[in-house]
């Protein structure tokens, strides 16, 4: 990390924003590994100067719970890990369709099998439902992704958005019939939120929370 950019201020502000900053980037760095190690949903991790580990988010197993918590302690320079995480079993069984293709799902892991087999595709279309009468429509380009939310079929749902994006900016998707849908990044969230959706679906039938959704 280049501290040059805070010789200008006085040493014990500087050291303060260098401590902050070196905890902003380890929480990531533990943030990273946890995701890719695990299967959980709406991961969050600080991390204090003092190498200590705040960790929320959600999974449907406890020993998942556990194994993260005793992953997190195994990390080179942490101290001790505050382990927030909530367990959430989804006992529904839910259909997930991705390009055509039609896949039952219960749990997160299931889901992460079935997410990794589409990871490469350049566009992928996908419908999740089996929580009621809702689905979550989600097309996925190699960078952003666009979801409708419907609580029963003639619903005009619910879209992303994003105040960041603007209305002349356009991605392209593909649907499953071949058919090219253009959206502006407006309504558009990046991949790693579009996998949120999903997740969050999955355990709660719900729309994710981390991001802004539109009624149409």
């Amino acid at each position: 990390m280049d501290t040059t950019k805070f010789d200008h201020l006085p040493a014990e502000l500087k050291e303060k924003i260098i401590q902050s900053r070196r905890a902003f980037l380890k929480a990531q760095e533990i943030s990273d590994k946890i995701s890719d190690a695990f299967n959980i949903c709406n991961l969050s991790v600080s991390a204090t100067a003092e190498s200590i580990i705040s960790i929320s988010g959600i999974v449907d197993d406890k020993n998942e719970k556990d194994a993260i918590h005793n992953f997190a302690l195994q990390l080179e320079n942490v101290s001790s890990v505050s382990n927030g995480i909530d367990v959430l079993a989804n006992s529904t069984l839910l259909t997930l369709t991705a390009n055509g293709d039609e896949f039952s799902v219960t749990t997160l892991a299931e889901l992460q099998i079935v997410l990794a087999h589409y990871q490469e595709k350049s566009f992928v279309d996908y419908s999740f439902s089996g929580h009621g009468e809702t689905t979550v429509l989600l097309l996925r380009n190699s960078t952003h992704s666009f979801a409708i939310y419907l609580k029963y079929e003639g619903d005009a749902g619910f879209t992303t958005y994003n105040a960041k994006g603007t209305s002349t900016e356009i991605e392209n998707f593909m649907l499953t019939n071949g058919q090219k849908d253009e959206y502006p990044t407006s309504l558009l969230v990046d991949n790693k939120d579009g996998l949120e959706i999903l997740k969050f679906y999955l355990l709660t039938g719900e729309m994710y929370p981390g991001i802004e959704w539109r009624e149409e």
